[in-house]
């Protein structure tokens, strides 16, 4: 009977904890963003679950994000910007051109992801400004049993 217990603790232990299937980097393009007033944030949601479904490795409800890469170009000195990645209400700046941002949890691939970007100061600008060439490297995994 105690050998019997034990195989069933360690199944419900092996249940519970999901096995790395795959892992792979997604290559994503966004829009170029266009910054026509100071002071007024601009969003841009960002598909990740269609660059997922879309390069055929992963099925994106089953894929979770583990962290970001990204790259992107402004047309003036970046202090007179804000850029921030963000996952529903919660935000992390992007406090330079490019960088790596790492997920403290692993968010669903179908996760409403988008990139929030801001213009100090007043007024309409003119011409208007943009926010260009923005490529993200998606890190996913796929779970087994997710």
């Amino acid at each position: 009977m105690a050998a019997l217990m034990t195989a069933a603790a360690l199944w419900a232990a092996t249940l519970a904890t999901p096995v790395q299937a795959a892992s792979a980097a997604v290559m994503m393009s966004v829009e170029s963003l266009t910054i026509a007033q100071r002071g007024h944030w601009y969003m841009r949601p960002l598909a990740v679950a269609d660059a997922v479904r879309d390069s055929g490795l992963m099925a994106p409800d089953r894929t979770r994000v583990t962290a970001i890469h990204w790259r992107y170009s402004l047309t003036s000195a970046p202090g007179e910007w804000q850029v921030m990645l963000c996952l529903e209400e919660r935000c992390a700046m992007l406090a330079a051109r490019r960088g790596k941002l790492t997920l403290p949890t692993r968010e669903l691939a179908t996760a409403p992801f988008s990139l929030k970007v801001y213009r100090n100061g007043r007024g309409v600008l003119k011409p208007a400004t943009h926010l260009d060439d923005i490529q993200l490297v998606i890190d996913v995994e796929s779970l087994e049993g997710a």
